[in-house]
């Protein structure tokens, strides 16, 4: 592997099967935010591992109903996670990127189908009939890399990150994407910096997950993976000794460009 992002890795995952690969691509996530109607909004995401959309209906201040489809996943009990996000329905669509996680422990979901609602929450109150991010990030070599966030085709956030800390632009700098980032963010992001900032730094986080020769990990089940538990619906001990890994799930769109992205995705057919 020509970077050493697998050696930063490998001190979690010590039994991990590295991509040879790794260090010769780039991983690129798309979301589309949709307003369907004055009091709808349909929301898709795709990227290497996850292709999922959500449709949300609300009152102009509450959500009144929410459903979703899992339509690639990685692990067999993902789909079942769409279910667990009708206990949104009331939650107040203020300010969701920041309280949302009050209302609901966000690790009883879908990280990406949780997320993914919030951000439909932030367009359901928004002018715009539509929005879609583009998220590239070329893999990590010699520990940096440069992660950009597009939106509607304009650029409007670019971190330059050395071993997964920000060293530009100035407002970041010396921020850890991961370990305390969001708390930072909360407090000296507006909001339309800290919706840039949420989107770049999730994708940041599935990017990493390109180190993995992900065919060549057992199948199953998530319990026994002993870094990730209670992360998230598929990894909670209620459920992980049913998930088990989705064969040949993986996709790289290093060479196909963000247009080879959410193809599947019709706003006009709601999600469920």
């Amino acid at each position: 592997m020509s970077s050493d992002a697998g050696a930063g890795a490998g001190a979690r995952y010590p039994d991990a099967v590295y991509d040879p690969r790794y260090g010769s691509g780039r991983y690129r996530r798309a979301i589309v935010l949709h307003r369907d109607s004055p009091r709808c909004v349909c929301a898709a995401v795709e990227d290497d591992p996850h292709a999922f959309s959500v449709t949300l209906e609300h009152d102009g201040e509450r959500i009144t109903a929410i459903a979703a489809h899992a339509e690639r996943y990685p692990l067999t009990t993902c789909p079942e996670a769409t279910q667990e996000l009708h206990s949104l329905v009331g939650a107040p669509l203020s300010d969701p990127l920041r309280t949302l996680g009050r209302w609901q422990n966000p690790r009883r979901h879908c990280t990406h189908l949780f997320d993914l609602a919030a951000l439909a929450m932030v367009h359901a109150r928004r002018g715009s009939r539509e929005r879609r991010y583009d998220v590239t990030i070329p893999d990590v070599i010699d520990g940096r890399t440069v992660a950009t966030l597009d939106c509607d085709g304009t650029r409007v956030l670019e971190w330059t990150l050395e071993n997964n800390v920000i060293v530009a632009p100035g407002l970041y700098a010396g921020q850890k994407v991961f370990g305390g980032f969001t708390g930072w963010a909360r407090t000296a992001l507006d909001d339309t910096e800290f919706e840039y900032a949420f989107v770049l730094q999730r994708g940041f986080f599935v990017a990493l997950s390109r180190v993995f020769d992900e065919e060549a990990v057992p199948p199953g089940p998530a319990s026994l993976d002993p870094m990730r538990p209670d992360s998230c619906y598929s990894y909670s001990a209620l459920h992980s000794s049913r998930a088990w890994r989705v064969p040949r799930n993986r996709r790289d769109f290093t060479d196909a460009g963000s247009e080879a992205l959410l193809r599947w995705f019709d706003p006009a057919t709601p999600s469920g």
